[in-house]
């Protein structure tokens, strides 16, 4: 018996040794286990402005970049990350609270792809974009018709407006001009509506590319409008995220209605909203 001792040991050792390597095929074979396999979409708090980042392991999109200050504040924050470059940088519409931090963006950091609505902006900090793409021999891709496109484990649909002309009579109408951006990751899907408002929500709905989500970034800010119930009875989300600030936050109605769909709502005006997703679940809290 005592000849055989070495030889058991041995072999429980191997055992012990092809368990620990089972495990960890198994561990890295599970989404989520760790942060390369998961989906990470931040929507920072930078008061009634937009700026979203999405990341998927080493890929990085973009969409919008708040106010003119703003851009400096998206950029310390993938600085942090130690990143460096951006592969898709989407701005919906060319409002102030949309594009204003983008010439930050484009000066500060290494960005693959711009994709833009198709028209031109008025205001200094559209011109402020334009130029400091110019600069940089970037050119960015005015969107006519829908633009789908993979980066890693993200599939990504971006779709424009039917039309940007103006109607007669309206001054302004870049809230109406604004990008659709799906983001599905596996089966989570976040959707994003920049500042559409009752025209545009509805035209999508006709016309879009309308699916359920899991995560529904609210048009406008929150600002309510009678295609708000079209718009959430068509996507079904289980959570909301409202860009917001203490002094404009989401109008009562808007939340009301969240409410009325048993939708857990979030506003960054309480902090950033972090969404990460592995895959098949999705988890949404607040800093």
């Amino acid at each position: 018996m005592r000849k055989n001792k070495p030889a058991l040991s041995l072999a429980l050792i191997c055992f012990f040794l092809l368990f620990c390597v089972f495990l960890l095929f198994l561990q890295k074979s599970q989404p989520g286990a760790d942060n390369s396999r998961l989906m990470t979409a931040t929507l920072l708090k930078v008061g009634k402005a937009d700026a979203t980042i999405i990341q998927s392991g080493e890929n990085v999109i973009v969409i919008d970049s708040g106010e003119e200050e703003d851009g400096a504040e998206v950029q310390a924050f993938l600085a942090a990350q130690n990143i460096s470059h951006i592969d898709t940088l989407i701005i919906t519409h060319f409002d102030q609270d949309h594009v204003g931090g983008a010439d930050t963006l484009v000066e500060q950091m290494d960005i693959g792809t711009v994709l833009l609505p198709a028209y031109h902006g008025t205001n200094t900090e559209y011109a402020d974009f334009i130029q400091a793409m110019n600069r940089k021999s970037l050119t960015p891709q005015s969107l006519t018709e829908p633009f789908h496109f993979t980066l890693g484990n993200l599939d990504v649909l971006v779709e424009p407006p039917l039309s940007c002309e103006i109607p007669e009579g309206y001054l302004e109408y870049d809230n109406n001009f604004s990008l659709f951006v799906t983001v599905t990751y596996a089966e989570n899907v976040l959707l994003f509506t920049g500042d559409a408002e009752k025209q545009r929500i509805r035209e999508w709905l006709e016309s879009g590319t309308v699916s359920k989500c899991d995560f529904l970034k609210m048009p406008h800010h929150g600002i309510y409008t009678t295609a708000l119930q079209d718009l959430i009875d068509a996507t079904t989300p289980a959570y909301a995220g409202i860009c917001t600030s203490k002094k404009h936050p989401a109008d009562s109605l808007t939340l009301d209605l969240l409410k009325s769909f048993g939708i857990r709502t979030f506003q960054t005006k309480d902090g950033n909203i972090i969404v990460t997703g592995d895959g098949k679940r999705l988890d949404v809290r607040q800093t």
